[in-house]
């Protein structure tokens, strides 16, 4: 595993700040989603990692298989991370983190007992599979590493109300494909997922954003042209956005349990300046490479609000980090 590492950031597109008087409060970051693309080639899929920074930063992290790691081939990924910075009278804000492990079955929650108030959100998340391999019914032990991860039938995290508080709830789902070993790991494959989120006591006012839907995937190699799927919002007013959950599923067209390796994935709702609404909102997990070898479909969703604030007591300043990194886990900060 590659050890964290500071690299510089390429661009961060910030809006101007407001020309009203300094507000009252603390300052606090607000992730609105994010991509990953990979440079040459599509992964199986054994590290996603994104975190909104508190400070103007971000964290971004990929590792695929053999094949993005120098051992093989080498590859690197492009990254879009979408944040806002918030600053209102009387907004009371938490942050914290949850981690457990989704078993072979594909979904897992977990409580978050320290997230009181009215919306919790996320703040980004941690997929991990260099996690040892479940216990087999049979004698034999497949004999893969499973830090090498899996080919994806997509993934998708989100937080809920429980009957107990707030739970955090993670879906990954792996399916076989060209590698024998690694197919007969899949049925015993274990994933550290880590879900940072954010619960903010009150919001004066709160408006619900979703998309949810189905397409097939071009499938012409070599580097079919996919596209994600994009939609345009009609909001207004001054504030921010937030995601509470999402769901990108790359499936066979065919009906089968088959995974792939997978080229771009993410969920966005680019932050617009000055507090704006953000004009659209996207969803995309694809294959396109050299070798395609299934056609699939994807299946998207995201839940999000749009929270509306009093421009005259309130500042939000947009940020769009924009950076090329290779393999690992990396802190991304501003300039």
């Amino acid at each position: 595993m590659k050890t964290l590492l500071f690299i510089p950031l390429f661009a961060l597109a910030c809006s101007s700040k407001s020309d009203t008087a300094e507000p009252d409060g603390d300052t606090h970051t607000v992730w609105s989603g994010w991509n990953h693309q990979w440079g040459l080639l599509s992964h199986r899929v054994s590290l996603v990692r994104v975190r909104a920074g508190n400070d103007g930063s971000a964290e971004s992290g990929i590792l695929g298989g053999d094949w993005s790691t120098g051992e093989s081939w080498s590859d690197d990924v492009n990254v879009r991370i979408h944040q806002q910075a918030v600053q209102a009278p009387d907004l009371v804000v938490t942050t914290g983190e949850v981690s457990f492990t989704v078993g072979p079955d594909g979904e897992a929650s977990a409580p978050i007992p320290d997230a009181v108030g009215d919306f919790v959100v996320l703040q980004g998340f941690e997929i991990d599979t260099d996690v040892p391999l479940a216990d087999s019914p049979d004698a034999d032990v497949p004999d893969y590493d499973p830090a090498l991860g899996f080919t994806s039938r997509g993934f998708g995290m989100a937080i809920g109300e429980g009957d107990g508080g707030w739970e955090a709830t993670a879906t990954v789902r792996w399916g076989p494909r060209d590698r024998a070993d690694m197919n007969a790991a899949i049925p015993l494959a274990q994933t550290a997922v880590t879900i940072y989120w954010a619960a903010f006591e009150t919001l004066p006012e709160v408006s619900p954003v979703s998309i949810s839907g189905s397409q097939p995937l071009a499938h012409s190699p070599p580097n079919s042209p996919q596209e994600g799927h994009t939609e345009d919002l009609e909001l207004s007013g001054y504030g921010f956005a937030a995601i509470r959950g999402f769901f990108l599923g790359i499936d066979d067209t065919d009906g089968g349990d088959g995974g792939d390796y997978l080229r771009s994935f993410g969920a966005e709702l680019p932050p617009t300046a000055e507090g704006a609404p953000p004009e659209t909102i996207s969803a995309e997990i694809l294959n396109t490479s050299v070798i395609e070898l299934a056609e699939m479909s994807m299946t998207y969703s995201i839940d999000a609000f749009w929270a509306s604030l009093d421009p005259e007591t309130s500042r939000v300043t947009g940020e769009t980090v924009t950076v090329n990194h290779p393999i690992g886990r990396h802190i991304i900060a501003a300039n």
